[in-house]
């Protein structure tokens, strides 16, 4: 990213990592686990041309320090981690911009200051309890086993798996396996295997992996009083868009939806033209509208 690190401290003392690009209304931009701000890296020159644009680094994730706390990795201390950041920057409201479980965390910043959500943009992600509808039957296998395993056997089989990653066949086997879409450029690629590999942390991840099982924010979406755009792909793996994005669109009064035919969950990489000019749109109409009470 070329925009320099600025940090809060979170409620329970873990130094969190954020950037600030550009110019105008904000848009913040929340992760998915195991992503961190590369995952933007079409995204944010584009956006940053109209819009002050926040990424930030989960705890754990990127530059970010380990979680301190347990209760630290919970969604809404996330979403109270990217309140946080909009408090230092001085900044009255944003748009929420979650992709896969950031949709989770953009859900939960709602829930605690509708008046400071201009509107809602929810990628590839879903309202909560993502292991019942990530990677079919496999989904709910993994987590028990991550709820299973010890810490210190956890760290043990995240080292195989970014062993593993990190094989020259790494790529190739994400793709054999619908985790990175056919379109996914190498390079966009090996950026996530560069984090995956370098940067995540264990103990981190398995706690935050289990806390968005947890969460769900499914009563929230009916209330919901401000413009929404879901994006779902059908071909996502982790959010399929007839187990999760249609019924999150349904849910949600008045919201919009883009459907992507040959959307996977890497689309932030393929797709990002179509999902760039999709929020620029949504945007514009939230132009001179009133904030929530």
């Amino acid at each position: 990213m070329s925009a320099p690190d600025r940090c809060i401290f979170a409620a329970d003392g873990t130094r969190v990592v954020y950037r600030r690009e550009g110019e105008g209304p904000a848009l913040l931009l929340c992760n998915g686990i195991t992503t961190s701000g590369f995952f933007w890296t079409h995204l944010v020159p584009r956006w940053a041309r109209r819009f002050t644009v926040i990424t930030w680094d989960l705890k754990g994730h990127g530059r970010s320090e380990p979680a301190r706390s347990a209760a630290g990795v919970e969604i809404p201390a996330l979403a109270r981690d990217a309140l946080q950041i909009l408090d230092a920057e001085g900044l009255a409201d944003a748009v929420p911009v979650g992709f896969s479980m950031g949709c989770q965390v953009a859900l939960e910043i709602y829930r605690a200051a509708p008046q400071r959500v201009r509107g809602l943009v929810l990628l590839l992600g879903s309202s909560g309890r993502v292991f019942d509808t990530a990677l079919g039957p496999v989904g709910p296998a993994l987590h028990g086993l991550i709820a299973r395993l010890s810490r210190p056997g956890f760290r043990v089989a995240f080292g195989g798996l970014r062993r593993i990653v990190g094989m020259p066949g790494g790529r190739r086997l994400g793709r054999l396996l619908g985790l990175v879409g056919p379109a996914a450029e190498p390079a966009d690629v090996q950026l996530f295997i560069d984090h995956f590999v370098r940067e995540l942390d264990p103990g981190t991840l398995a706690a935050m992996a289990l806390a968005a099982q947890r969460h769900s924010a499914a009563d929230l979406l009916p209330r919901i009083a401000v413009p929404s755009l879901v994006v779902a792909g059908d071909r996502d793996v982790f959010a399929p868009a007839l187990r999760v994005g249609l019924p999150l669109h349904r849910a949600i009064p008045g919201s919009q939806l883009l459907r992507l035919a040959e959307g996977t969950h890497t689309s932030l990489f393929e797709h990002h033209e179509e999902i760039g000019a999709a929020v620029e749109r949504f945007c514009e109409g939230l132009t001179g509208r009133r904030e929530v009470g």
